[in-house]
C-alpha cells in the first residue's frame, strides 16, 4: 500500500510522517526530492531557487514530475516494506502518475488541513531555508501550491485530519487515523 500524504505547507504532514515512522512505516518526502534536485543541478535551497527547480522538472517531465522523480525509490522501498508514505504529494498529476505505476487499489489519500495563519506561524518558527519570512512570501507559496493543484488532491482524500488544535489534541487525531489505516491495510 501507498499512502499519498498531501497538505498545504505548514498544515502538519511532517508530524503525521513521523508517526508512521514510529511505526516503522518508510517515508519518502517529495519536497526532499526537490531540494536534492536542486542540489544535483547546483541551485541554493532558497524559496526562489526551489520555485526555480519544481517549475523546471515539470517543464522537463511534465506535471507529474515530481513524483516520476520518487517511483524508482518507492519501488525499491515495496520490494521489502508492505506499506510506504509518500510525504507532500501536491498535484493531481502526480496521483495520476502514482496510479499509473502501481495499482489504484494500492494507493490511499491522506491529507492534513490547517488554517492558514496558524500554518504562517508555523512555518516562521520551523525557519527552514525555503520557508517564507513573510506573510506576502507566504501567501506567494500557498498561491504557487494551489497553482500545482494541491486543493483538488485534498478533495480527493480518504483521510483528513483538521490541525486548529493544540500539539496534543493534533498528536491524539493522528494517532487514531494512523491506527485505522494500519488496521485497515
Amino acid at each position: 500500500m501507498i499512502i499519498l500524504l498531501t497538505g498545504m505547507p505548514g498544515s502538519g504532514k511532517g508530524e503525521v510522517a513521523k508517526a508512521f515512522q514510529k511505526r516503522g512505516i518508510p517515508v519518502v518526502s517529495m519536497g526532499d526530492a526537490i531540494r536534492e534536485e536542486a542540489d544535483r543541478r547546483g541551485i541554493p535551497r532558497t524559496p526562489e531557487g526551489l520555485k526555480h527547480v519544481s517549475l523546471k522538472v515539470r517543464e522537463e517531465l511534465g506535471p507529474g514530475a515530481v513524483a516520476i522523480l520518487t517511483i524508482p525509490k518507492i519501488r525499491k522501498l515495496l520490494e521489502i516494506e508492505p506499506v510506504v508514505v509518500i510525504e507532500g504529494v501536491r498535484s493531481p498529476y502526480e496521483v495520476e502518475e502514482f496510479r499509473r505505476e502501481f495499482s489504484e487499489e494500492e494507493i490511499l489519500i491522506l491529507a492534513v488541513h490547517s488554517p492558514p495563519k496558524i500554518r504562517f506561524e508555523r512555518l516562521r518558527k520551523r525557519g527552514r531555508s525555503d520557508d517564507p519570512k513573510t506573510w506576502e512570501e507566504f501567501v506567494d507559496r500557498d498561491k504557487k501550491e494551489l497553482k500545482f493543484g494541491i486543493g483538488e488532491v485534498i478533495a480527493l482524500a480518504d483521510y483528513m485530519i483538521v490541525n486548529d488544535c493544540s500539539f496534543d489534541e493534533f498528536q491524539r487525531k493522528i494517532q487514531e487515523v494512523v491506527s485505522r489505516i494500519i488496521r485497515n491495510v
